[in-house]
């Protein structure tokens, strides 16, 4: 933020040519969702020229820091506070954190730990094909024992953008089975339903179950670490007050 006051810049980057894809239109309608979702922050949305199609695989999640690379290198002198990567998969947030020297947030990520504040155990539901290694993710993170399973609801990334109504009562079989076998939140791994308008609603109201849109989940963690980084929060200054009034 340019000062402590200021409203915080967040850069919603995708992982894949869009405009090219589903056209300029779909980048301004996801754009339009993003501000709904977080008012109080001033957002962008970029869409590359290169990288893949759509990210359905380990060798797709590969190509995307080189077509990020350039890009991150002018993230901070562009003004902005923190980046969200717009793939559930997370990928290259590391190495992009390195390159830009400022918050690069996975929203997959943050889609997972919001789960588990609001229930005990949780299910994915992933477009098909979609990339490996979601346990081997959630391992490393500490939430293997709440992950009950991920489900591929039957469409790719591209169909799922192209017609999301189609395959909704797919995606509510899916997750009344994944209720069924234990999970008490169903987390979108797929951002094609996360700003496929109403359907978490949908989804929620079907099931009676929390349902995670981890794209606002990404959000609300890039607005809290530009907080923390612009020291708004300080938890040894509130300390400090309290042991001077005793």
């Amino acid at each position: 933020m340019s000062s402590l006051s200021g409203r915080p810049r967040l850069l919603y980057q995708l992982v894949s040519p869009l405009h090219r894809s589903a056209g300029e239109a779909e980048v301004a309608r996801r754009l339009d969702m993003l501000r709904e979702w977080s008012p109080n922050s001033t957002i962008e949305i970029a869409s590359p020229e290169n990288g893949p199609a759509a990210v359905e695989s380990a060798a797709d999640a590969a190509m995307v820091f080189p077509s990020l690379r350039r890009d991150a290198e002018r993230w901070t002198a562009d003004g902005y506070d923190a980046v969200i990567i717009g793939c559930f998969s997370d990928p290259s947030t590391e190495a992009l954190t390195e390159i830009a020297g400022l918050p690069v947030i996975g929203p997959g990520e943050a889609g997972l730990l919001a789960a588990v504040q609001l229930g005990e155990r949780f299910s994915v539901l992933s477009s098909n094909p979609t990339p490996p290694g979601l346990r081997r993710r959630i391992r490393g993170i500490g939430l293997e024992p709440m992950f009950v399973s991920e489900v591929l609801v039957g469409g790719s990334v591209a169909e799922l953008v192209s017609d999301p109504d189609r395959h909704m009562p797919s995606l509510e079989a899916q997750a009344r089975a994944c209720v069924d076998q234990g999970a008490s939140v169903i987390v979108l791994g797929c951002f094609a339903m996360s700003f496929t308008p109403g359907l978490p609603e949908r989804l929620c109201e079907a099931l009676g179950v929390p349902v995670v849109n981890p794209v606002v989940a990404g959000l609300r963690a890039a607005e809290a670490a530009v907080l923390y980084r612009a020291g708004l929060t300080r938890p040894h200054a509130t300390s400090t007050k309290l042991r001077s009034a005793e």
